[in-house]
């Protein structure tokens, strides 16, 4: 294996067996992993490290059998491509909301997280994305995600209606104004499709903290607990997540969205959510 980083976690210790762990959600994950690559985060004796490729060929985890394999050799951690083998086009979409560690502390914070998580999810919705997914990214916050048809779109143009998107949900929720003392918390971005260009996977346990990325039942982010997320409850509550292998692919008329000035969408979004939003799941 080829090691590109160290990395230094926050919590040490796996708090379950990895193989078991990975046997009882590893089928779910593999809608998300299979026909790209993978990278994968290894923990072992030595320490923790991104592992991108094997002698000189990148990951591709297409069966169960091979994901165990990788969490037998120490593998903890999986983040799949967001483009697919072979393809120079990206067939996800995925927002990222970052939060302070200070917002899971309260129950303010947790309103405000699912207010900022359904400003982008309903942003999603506003332009033709029917089937996606919300869930915890394993550490400081979630991730809003929806697959693309298989031939998928060009990232600068992805990238493009993403920021769009943010930009609207940023602006619809300063509507929510009693709330401003806490929404500096938040910071919307794009940076796991821009620049990581890899999606934690979903179930997968976080390198640092030992979180599961767990999927948010409808949506609803202001009933989430980081409890949720200890593995240990993720391996008893499995069933609850298959749900996620019924995300379909979207498909959306990237050349129409952007035909016009991004404002334009803009405040077509805005509109969506502002009429959508609730404080309620």
């Amino acid at each position: 294996m080829k090691s590109v980083r160290r990395l230094n976690p926050v919590v040490k210790r796996v708090p379950v067996d990895p193989i078991k762990y990975y046997d009882s959600v590893g089928e779910l994950m593999l809608d998300f992993m299979v026909n790209r690559t993978t990278q994968v985060i290894v923990q072992q004796s030595s320490g923790v490290r991104l592992i991108r490729s094997i002698e000189g060929k990148p990951i591709i985890i297409s069966s169960i059998n091979d994901l165990k394999s990788f969490v037998a050799q120490g593998g903890l951690d999986f983040m799949a491509s967001v483009k697919p083998i072979g393809s120079s086009n990206v067939d996800v979409l995925v927002a990222d909301i970052k939060v302070k560690q200070a917002m899971f502390n309260t129950p303010e914070g947790y309103l405000i997280m699912h207010i900022a998580s359904n400003a982008v999810r309903l942003g999603f919705e506003a332009v033709g994305v029917s089937s996606m997914l919300m869930y915890f990214d394993g550490m400081n916050g979630f991730k809003v995600f929806a697959k693309l048809n298989e031939e998928g779109v060009e990232l600068k143009n992805a990238t493009r209606l993403l920021r769009i998107i943010i930009d609207a949900a940023q602006r619809a929720m300063k509507r929510f104004s009693r709330f401003s003392g806490l929404m500096s918390n938040i910071t919307l971005g794009i940076n796991t499709l821009s620049k990581v260009k890899a999606f934690r996977v979903p179930l997968s346990i976080h390198w640092s903290t030992k979180l599961s990325a767990i999927p948010i039942l409808h949506f609803c982010v202001k009933n989430f607990s980081l409890m949720d997320a200890e593995p240990i409850r993720t391996m008893s509550s499995s069933s609850v997540y298959s749900f996620i292998r019924s995300i379909k692919p979207n498909s959306i008329n990237m050349a129409q969205l952007l035909a016009n000035e991004d404002y334009v969408l803009t405040y077509r979004i805005k509109a969506h959510i502002l009429s959508g939003i609730r404080l309620e799941c």
